[in-house]
């Protein structure tokens, strides 16, 4: 499968979770220290944002709210800016300076995919819904984080807690989660 039929699966994934979404679940905390189910919204939104300005050499957008009243609306706004600037010829190879370096533009369809997979789990997670969602995304965005981050330890108050266990009978995307220091906030229901 291509890099860009990865990435649509993997928005169609956390975009389905976050239309799913009753808007007084916005507020509900997540596995994601401090963060909210807005608070991580707003995160993906951002960061789709922020890879159309890597992708054309331009400053992204500050830290702020881009949801305003619509989150369901402003993730799909940036979501069609981003599907559109990852389709531009030449992207590919064509080499972007992100905040982890310098390297060819696919980076930027690879940080997506595992971006959406982790956070949609972090939604799915605090709002109730199923977590055994695109297992073969899953299962290489688990692959990529692992090679990523290999035996070292995580960074105190960086982005990922320490590695947690995983539930035995965890779908691919729980242990992706577990993996990236996650621990359900619903465990125990």
């Amino acid at each position: 499968m291509n890099p860009l039929e990865n990435f649509d699966r993997a928005a169609a994934t956390v975009g389905g979770i976050i239309g799913a979404i009753r808007p007084e679940q916005l507020g509900v905390p997540t596995a994601c220290t401090d963060w909210s189910v807005r608070d991580v919204i707003n995160h993906v939104v951002q960061g789709n944002l922020k890879t159309v300005a890597w992708a054309h050499g331009t400053e992204p957008p500050p830290d702020a709210d881009h949801l305003g009243s619509d989150p369901p609306g402003a993730f799909a706004r940036s979501l069609r800016e981003v599907r559109a600037t990852l389709g531009e010829p030449g992207l590919f190879e064509r080499m972007v300076t992100t905040p982890i370096g310098t390297a060819p533009g696919a980076l930027l369809v690879h940080l997506r995919v595992n971006e959406y997979l982790a956070h949609a789990w972090d939604i799915a997670d605090a709002t109730g819904q199923p977590t055994d969602f695109a297992p073969d995304l899953a299962e290489q965005a688990l692959a990529d984080w692992q090679q990523r981050f290999g035996a070292t330890g995580r960074s105190p108050g960086g982005p990922f807690a320490g590695e947690k266990p995983a539930p035995r009978d965890g779908s691919a995307a729980d242990r992706l989660a577990a993996f990236l220091g996650r621990e359900s906030v619903r465990r125990g229901e």
